[in-house]
């Protein structure tokens, strides 16, 4: 929607959908120069905060996957990252490099679907990646080709490309840095936990 008053235009979108969540967007415009910008991202609150008091720490990650199915990493991470640094430990090696590789599978097929599916078909005036499959069915494939690529990454090192379930596991003694986990003070050492990754590739 546009309402215009002499040289001032307001571009008014009620809803924008092609974000995660639901959105409204406002830009004035005055004597062709934009004026100001105003995104509102209106999602209900989810309460994750509240889930997680009085949870075990190991419960953390798994839970905090939940807030979203397509970038489930970005959140177990962001929970590994603080468990970590409340018991000083820091992990590197082969275990980072893993990490690493896992977060890139999720970026590419987080990327491939806004990219392909999301963006594209607003920019080409098509309605959905369905409906611009049509006409661009060597695109839309190349696309679903490069998500499925991200897919297969991270269901190679997390067991599955919707909420991984190998990033955290339960005491093993482990080959690399990890081993770092043995030397903490008693009074840190978190029971039953050695370390908090993909464990199933770098444990003995």
């Amino acid at each position: 929607m546009s309402q215009e008053t002499s040289r001032t235009r307001t571009i008014a979108v009620d809803l924008v959908a092609r974000v995660e969540g639901e959105g409204a967007l406002r830009v004035t415009v005055k004597d062709g120069a934009v004026q100001d910008v105003e995104l509102k991202i209106f999602e209900p609150p989810r309460f994750f905060e509240a889930f997680l008091q009085g949870r075990h720490y190991s419960e953390v990650p798994d839970i905090v996957a939940r807030i979203c199915g397509i970038c489930p990493i970005a959140y177990q991470m962001s929970a590994v990252h603080a468990i970590e640094q409340i018991f000083g430990l820091q992990v590197d090696g082969a275990l980072r490099d893993l990490r690493r590789l896992i977060y890139c599978g999720e970026w590419i097929e987080s990327h491939a679907l806004h990219v392909y599916l999301l963006q594209a078909p607003d920019f080409l005036g098509y309605d959905s990646g369905i409906a611009m499959a049509k006409d661009h069915a060597a695109i839309v494939t190349r696309g679903l080709r490069l998500k499925k690529a991200g897919n297969v990454i991270m269901t190679l090192l997390g067991g599955r490309s919707v909420h991984p379930v190998t990033n955290l596991r339960p005491r093993r003694r482990c080959r690399s840095s990890c081993d770092q986990a043995s030397a903490w003070p008693a009074r840190k050492r978190p029971e039953g936990f050695s370390i908090i990754g993909i464990g199933s590739m770098v444990t003995a």
